[in-house]
């Protein structure tokens, strides 16, 4: 795997990422390759010779020699280069005649040769002016096919300029998502010619047409042991017969969208609602028709049909106010953002719903609508009361059903940021929500003040709840994957969202502390963060807290903000727990700073629940606290057993924690595996907390008794219960 950027005179974005993304693929078990890479100043001419003439004259043979290039690719006079990042003007790299003198001998070892250049990814960025784009007729003619098991690949015509999406060659997207599977064959296999047919059906553009050549016997299978490809391959006349039914169907329904919508007044009573249903039944087949036909999806005059069905898709987004839907009527607007528009749905004897109704005019855009519908799948892994509850989703007009907050979002909400200790519960807790999801494998990756609904408690205190998880990304997603989108706005979101959105870091738990700590910023200040200048954000940031709160939690919150931003995302806080932690350490600082640092006896456990859960949510008497964590998943009995070592000040704690749901741990098919697991994290968690033990519970589900010892009667010693609860459930409840 060989990928360049660090060109000295005409520098690429993305060769390397490109060249790990195919390299990740071919080493999954399904290929099995023994992968190794040469990245930026290893692939020196010299590098690259010595690393193909190992393998074309090795002495071991094997069974596959597969050779993938990433960078410039260029002509100098009649010879066709792959440019090495040491080239001189006249000493450009390896050429392709060369190339296929390796490839020649390696056929001798191994009885497939492939070669995947991606050379022309650079388009027209010239090294130098001499020189011009590596063409597929060089390749032609300076590789010759002399053997039957040699094959190349290339990425583009010679006219055409490589697309890119965020830094990433469209081509190389395409190959790897192929490689994961897409192009995987009713038997279960990747072969050549399967990944070839794949990446140009994607590439369905006269922009960028890929090149393929050679000879191959068999099927030259790359890899195998995926799950076959659904349906079957067309037959007959059957492609006519299947084209002709989606032209009629779709007629059908022209006419009954031109009956039920030529008046405004009826198309709000009935009209649309009629449409609605009648198009979700014609969108049921054509989902119906892909899965037992998948060659369809192939086929020109489909896509044409698809984008009819996308036209209609598109009117029946534009709802108004006292329009009929299935779901009930338009009662008013609830808000809009960069993927629709959330409507108040009202029916008689149920609860109002909330309708997000993506854009109708952005469905030919498949990246925003994957997103769209990535954000309401992440929304129903997840099952939290701060965490909006999705209910259905829906293709006619393509949204989905959510619960109703009464309430706007942060940024029109109102609070008393005078009054620390209402803000600091209202950040942590959005941190602690935050916390749940990372708990089930979900990054939010866009959090923000119009994605946190503000309600109010009967004691009209700010509830907040989270939504819009458009952009979240979750572990269960294959690891290599092509990029979905930078993620937050600019205010808000971390610099690897923006910079390197396919890399690692941009999908960590410390994009989310980075936007948690400037969605902090705003919350204080009613300001938003200025990216570009975090040392006047601090600023600001530092000359509030001085007005509201005592010199500790000023200078807890502040440092906090200043780590949690910083540009290296290993220098900041690493999970939502570290954050959570803090934010309790400044809320304790503020309760203090109120003179209620002295915390009695008989009203510890009670302010303990007070403390973690709030009024209402809790049942508790002088030596003891019932509660659930936010998640209602962990029931916990907090008992006080009495004043540690006869000690005034101290006081001893048992815990209970017992699971009420299933157990808590995805990835296991036995109960004592996944006992086992949340154990060991608990261990882990527990550890760095001086004075905690635990020992296992033998009832329900899960059970664990923790023993917290000479806990101080102070809201010192409050927060360290809390911080100690918050790490026990967070280990007990993560996937």
């Amino acid at each position: 795997m060989v990928g360049i950027d660090a060109y000295p005179k005409a520098p690429l974005y993305g060769c390397v990422s490109d060249a790990e993304l195919v390299g990740d693929a071919l080493a999954l078990d399904q290929y099995g390759f023994n992968v190794a890479s040469l990245h930026n100043e290893q692939a020196t001419r010299a590098g690259l010779l010595t690393a193909l003439g190992k393998l074309a004259y090795g002495e071991e043979p094997g069974e596959f020699l597969l050779f993938f290039f990433a960078g410039h690719g260029i002509v100098l006079g009649e010879n066709g280069n792959l440019v090495t990042v040491d080239a001189s003007e006249f000493d450009p790299g390896i050429s392709l005649a060369h190339l296929g003198q390796l490839m020649e001998s390696a056929s001798s070892s191994y009885r497939h040769v492939l070669a995947i250049l991606d050379c022309c990814h650079a388009g027209s960025a010239m090294p130098w002016v001499t020189s011009r784009a590596l063409q597929p007729r060089d390749i032609d003619k300076e590789i010759a096919t002399v053997d039957e098991s040699r094959c190349i690949l290339a990425a583009c015509r010679p006219e055409q300029d490589a697309l890119e999406v965020s830094d990433q060659g469209v081509f190389t997207a395409a190959l790897t998502d192929g490689l994961l599977g897409d192009a995987v064959d009713f038997d279960g296999n990747v072969s050549v010619f399967s990944l070839h047919a794949y990446v140009a059906s994607v590439l369905n553009s006269p922009a960028q047409v890929p090149v393929f050549k050679g000879d191959a016997a068999g099927a030259v299978i790359l890899g195998g042991g995926f799950e076959p490809r659904r349906g079957r391959p067309l037959k007959g006349d059957e492609l006519a017969l299947t084209l002709a039914k989606g032209a009629s169907l779709l007629d059908e329904y022209y006419r009954i969208e031109q009956k039920e919508s030529a008046d405004r007044s009826y198309r709000n009573e009935s009209g649309a609602k009629r449409c609605a249903s009648e198009l979700e039944s014609r969108l049921d087949w054509f989902r119906s028709t892909e899965e037992q036909l998948p060659d369809v999806v192939r086929q020109p005059e489909w896509q044409a049909l698809r984008g009819r069905l996308r036209e209609h898709q598109g009117r029946l987004s534009s709802l108004s106010i006292g329009e009929n839907t299935r779901y009930g009527r338009v009662a008013e607007k609830l808000g809009h953002g960069g993927y629709g528009h959330v409507w108040r749905l009202q029916a008689p004897g149920t609860e109002d719903a909330a309708f997000k109704v993506f854009h109708g005019n952005e469905l030919d855009d498949a990246v925003k609508v994957a997103r769209f519908q990535n954000g309401y799948g992440n929304m129903r892994k997840l099952d939290h009361p701060r965490i909006v509850r999705v209910r259905e989703l829906t293709h006619a007009p393509f949204g989905f059903l959510m619960d109703a907050i009464p309430g706007p979002n942060l940024r029109d909400a109102y609070w008393d940021r005078q009054d620390s200790e209402a803000v600091l519960r209202l950040l942590i807790d959005i941190a602690e929500t935050v916390e749940h999801a990372h708990n089930r494998g979900v990054r939010h990756r866009d959090i923000k003040p119009e994605n946190v609904i503000v309600s109010l408690s009967d004691e009209g205190q700010p509830v907040p709840y989270l939504t819009d998880f458009d952009l979240a990304y979750h572990e269960t997603n294959r690891t290599v994957t092509t990029n979905l989108g930078v993620g937050g706005v600019l205010n808000y979101a971390a610099p690897e969202q923006l910079y390197t959105p396919n890399s690692q870091a941009a999908r960590a738990p410390t994009v989310d502390v980075f936007s948690l700590a400037q969605l902090m910023f705003y919350v204080i200040s009613r300001e938003d963060p200025v990216p570009e200048n975090p040392d006047r954000n601090i600023g600001t940031l530092s000359k509030i807290l001085s007005d509201w709160v005592d010199a500790r939690a000023a200078e807890t919150i502040g440092s906090l903000y200043e780590a949690s931003t910083k540009r290296d995302s290993a220098l900041r806080p690493q999970t939502v727990t570290e954050f959570i932690v803090q934010l309790t350490r400044a809320e304790t600082y503020a309760l203090s700073s109120s003179g209620r640092d002295a915390i009695d006896e008989d009203d510890f456990c009670r302010q303990l629940g007070h403390a973690y859960r709030g009024i209402g949510n809790y049942a508790a008497s002088t030596d003891s606290v019932t509660m659930h964590s936010l998640s209602q998943q962990i029931e916990m009995r907090v008992v006080n057993t009495g004043l540690s070592d006869g000690r005034l000040g101290h006081i001893d704690l048992e815990v209970e924690m017992s699971v009420t749901t299933t157990l808590p741990v995805g990835s296991f098919s036995s109960g004592a595996g996944g006992r086992k697991a949340i154990n060991t994290r608990l261990d882990r968690s527990l550890s760095k907390y001086h004075g905690v033990t635990r020992h296992a519970g033998t009832h329900g589900v899960f059970q664990t008794h923790l023993h917290l010892k000479k806990v101080p009667l102070t809201l010192e010693g409050l927060a360290f219960v809390q911080n100690v609860l918050g790490a026990a459930v967070a280990a007990i409840e993560q996937w």
